[in-house]
């Protein structure tokens, strides 16, 4: 299938998804991530009424950047942030997903001030407990935000939280990793739960998604 028969699918599965949760798809948004995608894809999928992509790598954003800029869709950075990209990733994001550290928190502060920005933000929490994901653990969520109101970060503007449910077919180990982040959503009286990818978003949105970041179903 192409982009458009691929979009249309996904729509139709959001809708249909959200039906059952009594849900209003509308308040979910779907984010396409073209990692190794070409900008010709980007701009096929931007003009279809894809409103927000997606990127991990700084590297490859930075080559896309100066097609993709004008063309009215946020951009979100949704990989590993290495501090020595900080800079640039707030040059081209509208959003970053991966903020993990009131460290990174710090220099995201920093880079936007010399810039003069807002930069909106997504925690990342690691909610499966696996080693080799970043994200904090969630037991630190709530001190982290504390910190960040008790600190004059007026550059970073908090969004939500993020995380990622494990690769695995075990719908109950991805269900309670997706839990975990709407019990803290709803703890600290949060808004938007960025999870959900191709192989899990029809869960993440039964357990409060409000943020898809989809590539595979979306570009195959």
């Amino acid at each position: 299938m192409n982009i458009k028969e691929n979009y249309n699918k996904m729509q139709k599965e959001i809708t249909e998804t959200c039906a059952k949760v009594r849900r209003n798809p509308k308040d979910i948004t779907l984010i396409g991530v073209t990692k190794h995608q070409p900008v010709s894809k980007i701009k096929e999928a931007i003009a279809l009424g894809i409103e927000d992509i997606g990127e991990n790598k700084e590297q490859e954003l930075s080559e896309k950047y100066p097609e993709i800029k004008n063309l009215g869709a946020d951009i979100h950075f949704i990989g590993h942030l290495q501090s020595n990209k900080v800079k640039s990733v707030v040059e081209m994001a509208d959003y970053i997903h991966s903020v993990d550290s009131l460290n990174s928190l710090r220099k995201i502060h920093y880079a936007a001030l010399d810039m003069d920005k807002e930069q909106n933000i997504f925690l990342q929490v690691n909610t499966s407990g696996e080693e080799q994901k970043y994200g904090m653990p969630p037991e630190e969520v709530e001190s982290l935000l504390t910190t960040m109101k008790n600190l004059p970060y007026e550059n970073v503007h908090f969004t939500g939280l993020m995380t990622m449910a494990p690769l695995t077919e075990d719908e109950t180990i991805i269900r309670e990793c997706f839990q975990k982040l709407f019990d803290i959503k709803e703890h600290l009286n949060l808004h938007h739960l960025s999870m959900g990818m191709s192989n899990d978003f029809k869960i993440a949105i039964e357990e409060g998604a409000t943020v898809l970041r989809i590539g595979r179903k979306l570009f195959g």
